[in-house]
């Protein structure tokens, strides 16, 4: 199964289609251009943007996590005990994070993608496991017992921990090391991983060709950026990860629409009337997910409209303040961060925690708004 992209173009009306792609484009431009000028406010509607496009796509997918939760969770500071969805939302919020550190071009690639979501070991140990697979034959698994003794099975228990904590290392910082499998067990429950997905290289080498033929006919980048999100519904190249596919078109309009941003494409088709269905012709498709893309440039600058006017009041509250007073410090961490704890403050200030305190008090009705119901451990933000 592939996705032919010449054939699609030319189902397409380009008449119907003209004004809903040039509009989209605009928005996304206007976006990204007055996000580039405000650079007090770029870091803190950046934080924000990886909350709530990650809340949208998991909303997408049919589960709901509360944007307070979420940031609280991610702040270290819960309020109950993280649930499943939750979890996963954590997962996809550092996903995101760590896309948008890396250059467009390192992601966009299938080595890129893989190392992304953690499977680059398949393609440095595929011919290991295959040979692994005629050892067995027609056997079933063997158990580690009948080949290692306690001591050997206590030391690579150990190894595969030592592998796991480097592993996480290098997850953090964003480059992922192929990791090796040290035990028959791993190594069957590699087999059996990959045995499931038998056609999965294929499709995804068939998104990929699909991206390399969008550059080579030059087409508009928002209608590359929809053609490619179209194609990912319709190739499905990895089964478990539906959010990559709205991640990876927002990284190829970053890298020719919005330089200074991702755009949060999940929160826009969230937004947007339109939801994806296979049935639906071609030209509906991508109109829809060009209404998407526009939402989701509208979601950026409301972003920008809250945070301007809550610079605003703020500044207003800190008119009055010494010239050697730290409340205007404090005052721009409410702007740079979803969420400010008094230990966060007490850390970034270098103030102890009546100092905050009394801070919080000076702010009156220009605080934050309290985000756990709390009277103690208590976080302020702006969402």
């Amino acid at each position: 199964m592939g996705y032919d992209l010449r054939k699609s173009l030319k189902s397409l009306d380009w008449f119907d289609l003209a004004g809903t792609l040039d509009s989209a484009s605009r928005v996304l431009t206007r976006s990204d251009e007055r996000l580039r000028r405000t650079p007090t406010l770029e870091d803190g509607v950046r934080r924000r943007s990886h909350l709530f496009d990650t809340c949208a796509s998991i909303a997408l997918n049919g589960d709901l996590v509360h944007l307070e939760d979420l940031v609280l969770h991610d702040a270290g500071t819960d309020r109950r005990a993280p649930t499943h969805e939750l979890t996963r939302a954590a997962r996809l919020l550092s996903l995101r994070r760590r896309i948008d550190r890396q250059p467009p071009e390192a992601v966009l690639s299938r080595t890129g993608v893989l190392t992304l979501i953690g499977q680059q070991a398949d393609l440095a140990f595929s011919d290991d496991t295959q040979d692994h697979r005629q050892e067995q034959g027609r056997g079933g698994v063997l158990s580690a017992a009948q080949y290692l003794d306690d001591a050997e099975a206590e030391e690579a228990l150990l190894a595969e921990i030592d592998a796991v904590l480097e592993r996480s290392r290098h997850l953090a910082d964003g480059t992922i090391l192929p990791r090796r499998i040290t035990s028959v067990l791993s190594t069957s429950a590699q087999l059996a991983r990959i045995s499931e997905t038998p056609d999965r290289d294929d499709r995804l080498d068939s998104w990929f060709a699909s991206l390399n033929e969008a550059d080579a006919l030059n087409l508009p980048p928002v209608l590359t950026a929809a053609l490619l999100l179209d194609a990912w519904h319709v190739l499905q190249p990895l089964d478990n990860w539906p959010e990559l596919g709205r991640l990876l078109p927002a990284v190829f309009l970053k890298a020719h629409v919005t330089p200074s941003h991702l755009p949060i494409l999940s929160a826009g088709l969230r937004k947007s009337p339109f939801r994806w269905r296979r049935k639906d012709p071609l030209q509906t498709r991508i109109a829809g997910l060009l209404l998407g893309f526009e939402k989701a440039a509208l979601e950026t600058l409301d972003q920008l409209d809250r945070l301007s006017i809550a610079q605003e009041q703020l500044a207003r509250h800190c008119q009055s303040c010494r010239s050697h007073s730290r409340l205007p410090e404090f005052a721009q961490m409410f702007l740079s961060r979803p969420l400010v704890t008094i230990p966060m403050a007490r850390q970034t200030l270098g103030v102890t925690a009546a100092a905050v305190d009394r801070m919080i008090r000076q702010l009156g009705p220009a605080l934050p708004r309290e985000l756990t119901g709390r009277d103690r451990y208590r976080a302020w933000g702006i969402l």
